[in-house]
């Protein structure tokens, strides 16, 4: 299958892009129980993306992905430099309209994930699916189940090969609810008898607040946990690379489990220490009230703080094992997999900091 690859001469590729509801329900006024998620979070977690590929016909590979944020603008550079032809498929009118015009020669559907037979009906004739969950998702694992069931429904008509799911850094971690939730489904993937690989991402470093630290004349970082606690942490790109080589080299990733790491173990105390001298303002680091992290999550998450009791679990879950644990992992099979060193902390910062410059002077 790997040498078919190797030699098309003029691959397509067609991507399915979406943006999943991610709403939470209960019992009495259904229009006031769903919860969409902010833009802002949307661009930070990823979603779901799809692989298709018609195996009759060798010159033409199709690829469908799925997403709600920003592991898709990781991996579609990658695969962009090698496939032609996209479909896109998003939840929203305005992700509708931002595709079309950051993709104006793919074909994007816009549908909603929440019902039912929509992850069958997408994945019929694909061959592979990279499949994320948003983290705090309500019934984040039925998600997942119904994904894999889908795709073995595929796969018992002959056309799907393989399952690559996004899933979390030490799924092991079960205090945690969501990853909880992951370990269920990565045990599914496992007993569904299909070709899989598990990507497990730790903390990304995009998501540190670099902008207000340059705009602010006296930057303040509010900490949601203890900043003596330490953590490993993703560059977007490493991740962009590895989730693109897992996709292309299909075979040689059956069955394998990947925990990614670029940098790291470090406390935002290092962090902020980095920053300051980077942009030549020291920031003053100060930690926020359990109460306080807890409210601000949601507020980011659902825009308000009257969600179901599942969501407020998981987020209360996940601000105290940070506070006494943090999230640690080793860098090794991410480098092992990029076949260089992954990238530094110190790296993406003062890459990003070029970038907000630049962007300022235009």
């Amino acid at each position: 299958m790997a040498s078919d690859r190797q030699s098309v001469a003029s691959p397509s590729i067609n991507w399915s892009l979406f943006c999943p509801s991610v709403m939470q329900q209960r019992p009495g006024n259904v229009g006031q129980r769903r919860r969409l998620w902010s833009d802002k979070v949307r661009q930070a977690i990823a979603g779901i993306f799809w692989l298709q590929l018609n195996p009759a016909d060798r010159l033409q590979e199709d690829y469908i992905m799925a997403e709600v944020g920003k592991q898709a603008t990781a991996l579609l550079p990658n695969l962009a430099k090698q496939w032609q032809r996209l479909r896109l498929v998003c939840h929203s009118p305005a992700s509708e309209e931002r595709l079309k015009k950051e993709y104006p020669k793919a074909e994007v559907i816009r549908t909603d994930l929440g019902l039912p037979k929509e992850p069958e009906r997408i994945l019929k004739d694909a061959t592979a699916i990279y499949h994320v969950e948003p983290p705090f998702a309500h019934r984040q694992a039925v998600m997942g189940f119904n994904m894999i069931d889908a795709a073995k429904k595929v796969a018992e008509e002959g056309t799907f090969k393989h399952f690559v799911y996004a899933s979390v850094l030490n799924t092991q971690l079960r205090k945690m609810i969501h990853h909880d939730q992951r370990l269920q489904v990565e045990e599914y993937l496992m007993e569904s008898e299909l070709n899989y690989t598990i990507l497990q991402p730790t903390h990304f470093m995009f998501l540190f607040p670099v902008p207000p630290m340059l705009a602010q004349e006296h930057p303040i970082y509010m900490a949601n946990w203890n900043p003596n606690i330490p953590f490993s942490f993703l560059a977007l790109g490493d991740l962009g690379e590895v989730g693109a080589k897992v996709l292309n080299e299909r075979e040689k990733h059956y069955a394998a489990q990947y925990p990614l790491c670029s940098d790291g173990p470090l406390n935002y105390h290092q962090i902020c220490g980095m920053v300051s001298q980077e942009i030549g303002k020291q920031i003053e680091l100060k930690q926020k009230t359990y109460e306080e992290s807890v409210q601000g999550f949601l507020m980011r998450l659902y825009g308000s703080l009257d969600v179901d009791a599942e969501s407020i679990d998981a987020v209360e879950r996940i601000l105290l094992y940070y506070n006494r644990h943090g999230l640690i992992g080793s860098s090794n099979i991410c480098e092992w997999l990029l076949g260089r060193k992954p990238t530094t902390w110190l790296d993406w910062m003062r890459a990003e900091i070029k970038q907000i410059k630049q962007q300022q002077h235009h």
